[in-house]
């Protein structure tokens, strides 16, 4: 006659699936008789943690928790006086092993008994484990992918924003200086699980802007100016994020060249290369000085 007690003290269903795990048997999880030495339980715990690793199963759900289960086996048949009071099947303190503060305690003898039907009794409800409310590997729930457009501006700048993900609004902080496909983890924004929730994996994408090119750093332009100020020198006027800067250019200033403003906002510069515009008409007469000029200065 199998015989079961348990003394409980503000149980959730965290609390449970802690519970459940150890009442399995643990020298099974580890594949395992019970007269298994120590040497033999590190063994082939070595081996099945290698094997489930998240590492070396990458999205694999199943995975994941089959090694957080042969982690829990070991923790237990490891230390010799865990596996001593396992295994004489004692008062076991499951607020000590795993919840501090709380106490679980059970007493139980050779045979067998449902567990379902324990805590369906206990709870006077219908069955946990069927409902969806708690499952024998209580794992995190779902990771969430998110692709999120951003203006040039916020990403050179920084910015706290808000998004609305699966109905529910969260804040994401932007560092300034971020780069076009750049992914952001933010823990626990993920869906919610028995163990607890998910994270938020977050690819920045940068929207393109009609000024700019941005390389995460600096910020690239193209500036066009008179053929006039080319030649002769003079001004021109460079935008920026923050408005615009006059900047000065030089006689002689040959297409393609670059010219550096340093940046205002952010430490990021601006590199703005030179495009001459050439006049897309000319007078006859305009055009009879400049063949004069070009032919007395042999250009």
């Amino acid at each position: 006659m199998s015989s079961f007690t348990l003394k409980i003290t503000k149980l959730t269903y965290l609390d449970l699936g802690i519970i459940y795990i150890v009442m399995r048997d643990l020298y099974k999880v580890l594949g395992l008789s019970k007269s298994a030495t120590d040497e033999e339980i590190k063994k082939a715990y070595r081996k099945l943690a290698r094997k489930y690793h998240p590492d070396l199963n990458p999205g694999d759900k199943k995975a994941e928790a089959k090694f957080k289960e042969v982690n829990e086996a070991y923790s237990i048949l490891s230390n010799k006086e865990k596996r001593a009071q396992y295994d004489r099947g004692e008062e076991f303190d499951f607020g000590k092993e795993f919840r501090e503060g709380r106490t679980y305690t059970y007493h139980f003898g050779g045979g067998r008994f449902n567990f379902k039907d324990i805590f369906k009794d206990i709870f006077n409800t219908e069955d946990i484990f069927t409902r969806g409310a708690f499952r024998e590997n209580y794992t995190k729930g779902r990771n969430i992918n998110y692709k999120m457009d951003l203006d040039l501006e916020d990403a050179v700048k920084g910015k706290i924003i808000t998004l609305n993900i699966g109905g529910e609004r969260t804040k994401i902080k932007i560092p300034p200086g971020i780069k076009d496909g750049t992914k952001l983890k933010i823990r626990e924004k993920g869906e919610r699980g028995p163990g607890g929730r998910g994270d938020l994996h977050l690819t920045v994408h940068i929207k393109p802007h009609p000024h700019f090119r941005y390389d995460g750093k600096n910020l690239y332009t193209t500036l066009s100016i008179p053929l006039k100020t080319a030649i002769l020198g003079g001004k021109a006027e460079v935008k920026t994020l923050n408005g615009s800067v006059t900047i000065k250019i030089p006689p002689r200033t040959q297409g393609g060249q670059i010219f550096k403003i340093k940046g205002k906002i952010a430490q990021e510069n601006i590199y703005a290369t030179i495009k001459v515009e050439i006049p897309s008409k000319i007078s006859k007469k305009g055009e009879q000085i400049l063949r004069r000029f070009f032919e007395e200065e042999e250009l």
